[in-house]
């Protein structure tokens, strides 16, 4: 539970700034120039930061950063040096190099405001929420202190505001987080995913009539949101009320019967309480709504594949992949269709697919234990074993990974360990999982059943 609340806090967070962990500075890639945040100045007014961006593309860092120091003396309302320099490793992917030119902007600019919050929110990333509150009230101290202050410097009250919203909540302190919220409503009354927030704070104080009066302000403000009804069930659905949630989503397709996005959620939660007919039902009517829906197209291949339709799985996979070459689950599933068949060329290409993913997704469980399993799927049993233990051993495996692990145990002769993984804690939790079927009949086996 504690994990889900702070993947919940930091994604929504981020939703509610509206902006991504370093704004436009991470956009572009490879770097851009930057338009300073919250000011009206264009980059290309301001020809000294685009002659420091092709530097720091060239590899020259220090000549980069000195090249922004001169620009900063001359145009006061861009954001420090080193923030800048951040951004720009940030969108080259250079973790390391972002953190460090952060820390060294609290070092060299120690009342500007910018360094801390980007801190804070890579620590609510990371969930070291102790950090990130600290990091967001010094934000808010830096910007509630300032004498008439930049617009720049102004926005960051804002966004303060959202960040300590965010640790509040993933503290279970749903008023201390209704507090922020309204905060920064007050000032941004237009501010859809903050609304959308509020309403789930109220939702966990059990005020249900006010949550749904939120929600329903955030969709008309922005169509992307999924709709007041959908959201509620969802919720109840998190907190394990499948009958309230089944009684919300009902009310959302009499609300919505035409609106993909309500037949998808419809689908995923079918899917969650295993009615995969219910599930195929609503996806098949996802995709006729909108044939072109990204999301539409996942589901109805999630389904598909629970039910072992490869061939179907990969057709609707392969449209997804199409309209987003990059998405993880997309790439993953994809793979896993394809190394569900039978054909020895689909396999291979399932090999191709998984490796890519786990070279661009190097830490995420998902994309390991999908290559550990197109190997198993080739023989490849000794690189399975190695990608499926390195899934493991990022501390966060999902049923599917252990099953798979467990699996390449037992071909090994190595059924007490097989046996084991099956019956972890993990396995028996509830919810829906692809190799759910695969992994009873497993343990059934190596326990004489």
């Amino acid at each position: 539970m504690r994990d889900r609340l702070l993947r919940s806090a930091g994604v929504v967070y981020l939703a509610v700034l509206g902006v991504a962990c370093f704004g436009k500075f991470a956009a572009a890639q490879p770097p851009a120039v930057p338009a300073p945040e919250g000011t009206a100045t264009a980059a290309p007014k301001i020809p000294e930061l685009a002659e420091a961006a092709k530097v720091f593309r060239s590899g020259d860092y220090d000549s980069a950063l000195k090249m922004l120091q001169a620009a900063a003396k001359k145009y006061p309302e861009l954001p420090p040096p080193q923030v800048v320099m951040a951004g720009w490793f940030a969108a080259s992917s250079q973790g390391a190099m972002t953190r460090g030119a952060l820390e060294q902007a609290v070092t060299d600019s120690p009342n500007d405001p910018e360094a801390y919050q980007l801190l804070g929110e890579m620590a609510m990333r990371s969930r070291q929420v102790a950090e990130a509150g600290l990091l967001f009230e010094k934000v808010a101290a830096l910007t509630s202190g300032a004498k008439d202050p930049a617009s720049r410097i102004a926005s960051f009250k804002q966004r303060a505001l959202g960040g300590l919203a965010a640790v509040a909540e993933a503290r279970r302190d749903w008023v201390g987080a209704q507090t922020h919220l309204e905060a920064l409503l007050a000032a941004e009354p237009k501010n859809a995913a903050a609304l959308q927030q509020l309403g789930r704070m109220l939702f966990m104080q059990k005020k249900e009539d006010l949550a749904v009066e939120k929600f329903r302000e955030a969709a008309k403000l922005d169509e992307g949101l999924a709709g007041a009804e959908v959201t509620m069930a969802q919720l109840y659905q998190q907190e394990g009320d499948v009958k309230n949630a089944g009684k919300w989503m009902l009310e959302a397709i009499k609300a919505n019967p035409r609106d993909a996005k309500t037949r998808v959620a419809s689908a995923q939660w079918s899917y969650e309480i295993d009615k995969l007919d219910q599930a195929e039902e609503q996806a098949k009517a996802a995709v006729q709504l909108d044939p072109d829906s990204f999301n539409g197209q996942l589901v109805r291949g999630l389904v598909a594949l629970a039910r072992k339709d490869f061939k179907t799985a990969q057709e609707f996979y392969e449209k997804a992949h199409l309209q987003a070459p990059g998405n993880l689950t997309a790439t993953n599933h994809l793979a896993l269709a394809l190394a569900g068949q039978e054909e020895e060329s689909k396999r291979r290409l399932a090999v191709e697919y998984a490796q890519i993913n786990a070279r661009v997704f190097p830490d995420q469980v998902e994309a390991l234990a999908t290559l550990g399993w197109t190997y198993y799927r080739t023989n490849r049993i000794d690189e399975a074993e190695v990608a499926l233990r390195k899934a493991n051993s990022l501390g966060r495996p999902t049923p599917d990974t252990l099953y798979f692990l467990a699996r390449v145990m037992a071909d090994r002769g190595r059924k007490e360990d097989a046996k084991m993984i099956l019956e972890s804690p993990i396995m028996k939790a509830p919810g829906a999982y692809l190799m759910r079927k695969e992994a009873e009949a497993l343990l059934a086996e190596l326990s004489g059943r």
